[in-house]
């Protein structure tokens, strides 16, 4: 496994990081254009930032921000987190394995009667998934992985209850179907989770 903790446009225009092969929704969703050199991980200015904004994106959807993390790292690992105990986010079949669930909780949110993400259950659920996502993301700028994951985790937590009221002032002012409020919560929360990447 080839590690790195930046690379260059003219890596990505030799070819030596193959971004072009969009096989899937996901990773069309995923897609960063050839000339972007700033990914999410490797930026020491904002990483702290960084680590809000995915924290906020896994209270949004749990599974979505560490499926993004790691659809990342699977394809450009971090030596930071080479003897990490996150470094299993870096292997294809998990990166495979959590874009599957999160393709899954995309469609379960619009099942009727899902219970509220504010419930305890759920939201320690999205609370742990920003706590892995923001460990990850300090780990692999030579952070503290614990001030990551409580960063990540409180990020998660206010971005659930945000887009908890948020979804249901759509709901309210707009008399949407919750499917729909629900469709335009999950565009809201791709756009933002590739805002970061590229940041």
């Amino acid at each position: 496994m080839k590690y790195c903790d930046s690379y260059s446009g003219a890596d990505i225009k030799n070819n030596s990081i193959n971004q072009s092969n969009p096989l899937n929704l996901w990773s069309w969703l995923t897609y960063t254009s050839k000339t972007k050199t700033n990914f999410m991980l490797y930026d020491q200015d904002n990483y702290v930032w960084k680590t809000v904004g995915m924290g906020a994106v896994a209270g949004m959807r749990a599974m979505s921000a560490p499926a993004l993390l790691s659809d990342e790292l699977s394809r450009i690992p971090s030596m930071g987190l080479a003897n990490s105990p996150l470094h299993f986010l870096q292997s294809d079949t998990v990166a495979t394995g959590l874009k599957v669930l999160a393709a899954t909780e995309l469609l379960g949110d619009k099942i009727p009667d899902v219970p509220d993400r504010i419930s305890p259950p759920s939201l320690a659920v999205r609370a742990l998934s920003g706590a892995v996502v923001g460990a990850t993301i300090f780990t692999a700028n030579k952070d503290s992985l614990t001030k990551g994951a409580i960063l990540g985790a409180a990020a998660a937590i206010a971005g659930t209850f945000a887009s908890f009221y948020l979804r249901k002032a759509i709901k309210k002012y707009t008399h949407l179907p919750d499917s729909l409020s629900g469709a335009i919560e999950d565009a809201l929360m791709f756009g933002s989770g590739l805002a970061i990447t590229k940041a």
